[in-house]
């Protein structure tokens, strides 16, 4: 596993090298980037010794330019260690004026954040904003944690321990590996059934869950088809994506998409129905008064009674409005699915086009309730139950 730590000005900067000698006993390949201001707090040649891989500073971009974007390419995984409360600024605020800071913004990969400062630099009040920003982006912190510090003072902002910053870069390299290359489908989206040239059924659906979930399916090694509805969202990095319209032909593309598929997430809201025939031309609002539809295929169904490659894993969403846990258990049962991921729709939970969402996994044995969050923590609490349950079976 190829791991990128920028190690920036705080004196914590020397925990570093107690941390890469562990690392580079488990098997990792370390590049280092050593801002101006953390020269001065860790000895360099040390650093050279000890490292597997590189150390870049900001002049080692003035012979290649693309370096930021070379360096988080070739990477599975950034560790900020430390992170004083000015590298935390300019990434909650999309900052970029230095190799270290560049990287970060044109990062495509998962980034841990260990901060190390004074405990009034930590409680500021505009660091705690930036620290929330960053958290509901999906940036994972470790630290800080309670104790004496550098300056002498008492309090919150010591650096974690090494022993828990190496135990989590340890499990992110066992869960990269548990996904690492395994084929996950996943649906996204609305569908879009044409009633005439002009209108359409469809639904309120905006793609932004499910296109998280295939973003951190992918993050964690997986190779992901996102097979989407027509949406305004970009398509994560390093997927392979299938646009479609209608269901027909989203449940045509996952059928081709299927073999050798491990997991298969619909997060999609396929349209239960379409007109039995589209008009050539625009329906006169005079002759508007009655439009024959016909059901669609049930998407999960079909992939639930595959005898030949159905997947390990298969779960479907449900929206409710009413008895959410009831539908969500009796459409478990009905399609044959492992999970139902549900949500209630209400007036206070307007989860179309939010970027927050409240669900509860409904399994044969168990349900978990999550609470209200960012998708992009959710898609990171379910991608987390997939892998512990990938682990248990």
């Amino acid at each position: 596993m190829n791991l990128l730590i920028i190690i920036t000005g705080s004196i914590a900067a020397k925990k570093n090298i107690e941390i890469i000698k562990n690392l580079n006993n488990n098997g990792f390949k370390i590049n280092c980037i050593v801002t101006e201001s953390a020269k001065k707090l860790i000895n360099l040649n040390l650093l050279k010794k000890i490292i597997s891989g590189k150390i870049f500073y900001n002049s080692s971009e003035y012979k290649n330019k693309m370096l930021h974007i070379e360096l988080t390419r070739k990477c599975d995984l950034i560790l900020i260690c430390p992170a004083t409360a000015n590298i935390i600024a300019k990434f909650a605020n999309g900052y970029a004026d230095d190799l270290a800071s560049t990287s970060i913004i044109a990062s495509d990969k998962k980034i841990f954040v260990i901060p190390a400062m004074n405990k009034e630099m930590w409680n500021n009040k505009i660091n705690q904003e930036n620290i929330g920003k960053l958290a509901k982006n999906g940036v994972e912190f470790i630290g800080p944690i309670y104790g004496k510090l550098s300056c002498g003072e008492v309090g919150l902002g010591r650096i974690s321990k090494s022993e828990n910053i190496i135990d989590k870069i340890l499990e992110e390299k066992k869960r990269k590996n548990l996904l690492k290359n395994m084929k996950c489908i996943v649906t996204a989206g609305p569908t879009i059934e044409s009633i005439d040239p002009i209108r359409f059924i469809s639904n309120y659906s905006s793609g932004k869950q499910g296109y998280e979930i295939a973003n951190q399916l992918s993050l964690n090694g997986a190779n992901v088809i996102l097979i989407s509805g027509p949406t305004n969202l970009q398509s994560p990095p390093n997927i392979k994506k299938i646009d479609i319209k209608t269901a027909n032909e989203m449940n045509k593309k996952v059928l081709q998409n299927i073999d050798n598929c491990q997991i298969a997430i619909f997060t999609a809201a396929v349209s239960d129905i379409r007109p039995n025939t589209k008009n050539r031309n625009k329906i006169k609002k005079e002759k508007l008064n009655k439009i024959n539809l016909i059901k669609n295929p049930d998407i999960i169904s079909n992939v639930c009674k595959l005898k030949k490659n159905k997947p390990k894993m298969i779960i479907g969403f449900a929206a409710e409005t009413e008895k959410l846990i009831q539908n969500a258990t009796k459409k478990l049962k009905n399609k044959g699915c492992n999970w139902i991921i549900a949500n209630q729709i209400t007036k206070k939970e307007k989860i179309f086009g939010s970027d927050y969402n409240k669900v509860v996994i409904v399994k044969p044995n168990k349900i978990i309730k999550f609470k209200k969050m960012t998708k992009i923590n959710l898609a990171k609490k379910i991608v987390r139950n997939i892998f512990e349950e990938l682990k248990i079976n």
